[in-house]
């Protein structure tokens, strides 16, 4: 039972991924915000080599994952033309391996499990703008998430300093909202932006912040604001949730039927992609009961 519910999970989470693959992002750098290896969780990367200019293309893999956002980096390499979809996880921290074993193309696995983060892969051996495209799908049992969405591309030159460049990304505002806490549970998961070039090359680890402010009022479902300043930092990347937002008088007054937080933001990259998770309550019953949603948050 539970290895034909693994092989169903593989071939679902494989299948998504595939599928996303066409008219995703194409560059030689691509941002993947989220994966995760939780037990029993699958993050499936599916890649592209549009190259026709080299034999052979080095694709340089970079993960930052934990609380201290721990870089760790290799490369790997496809063919011209190529496609490759692999779990994130190496076989011996619970992932699959490739979706076709027999695949001549080298992928870069992440050798931990319980680990979330996210990764950044590159080309590096054809001058180009376009030559990797990529998607990435992730599902989750134990928190219900099922999930697929591209990589995102900055479109410049990676074999030379463009590696990691995300400065393009400078969303630092957003109208944040959340529903009532009997229904869903809100967080919001955020990777900050800007060039990481210098760091990627040293290895060291990404270490820009951002840091969101209320901005003076917290709203409740009613448009009634409460104010008072009330600010959260991530380093890297990090989790949000509403009442990080508010003060305790704050977060007392506006409840648990939810509301609206207008965030104004400050950042030593340039800006931060941020993920809204939506957790499905189970009181909610079918068919949305003990799923989780995610999609990324839009600036103003």
């Amino acid at each position: 039972m539970k290895k034909t519910f693994q092989k169903t999970l593989i071939a679902a989470a494989a299948g998504v991924a595939l599928m996303s693959a066409a008219g995703t992002a194409s560059a030689n750098s691509l941002l993947f915000p989220y994966f995760t290896t939780a037990t029993g969780a699958q993050s499936v990367l599916s890649l592209s080599n549009a190259s026709t200019t080299s034999a052979t293309e080095a694709v340089h893999y970079v993960y930052n994952y934990g609380s201290s956002c721990t870089h760790f980096d290799a490369t790997g390499s496809l063919t011209a033309n190529d496609i490759l979809t692999h779990s994130i996880a190496a076989t011996s921290a619970g992932g699959f391996g490739k979706a076709v074993s027999s695949d001549t193309s080298t992928p870069v696995y992440f050798p931990l499990s319980g680990q979330t983060g996210f990764l950044v892969v590159s080309n590096k051996t054809t001058a180009t703008t376009n030559a990797l495209r990529g998607s990435m799908a992730i599902v989750d049992p134990a928190t219900g998430l099922v999930v697929s969405y591209p990589g995102i591309d900055n479109a410049l030159d990676t074999t030379t300093t463009g590696e990691g460049n995300f400065s393009s990304i400078t969303d630092v505002n957003f109208p944040l909202t959340f529903l009532p806490s009997s229904i869903v549970t809100t967080s919001w998961y955020g990777v900050v932006a800007g060039n990481m070039y210098s760091i990627i090359t040293s290895g060291a680890n990404w270490t820009a912040t951002y840091t969101a402010s209320n901005n003076g009022n917290v709203y409740n479902n009613d448009e009634v604001a409460y104010s008072g300043t009330a600010t959260k930092a991530i380093t890297c990347a990090g989790s949000i949730v509403a009442t990080d937002l508010g003060t305790s008088a704050q977060n007392a007054a506006v409840g648990t039927n939810g509301g609206l937080i207008k965030v104004t933001g400050t950042t030593t990259g340039t800006g931060v992609v941020l993920m809204k998770m939506q957790a499905v309550q189970a009181s909610v019953g079918a068919p949305f009961a003990g799923k989780q949603f995610l999609h990324r948050e839009q600036g103003q």
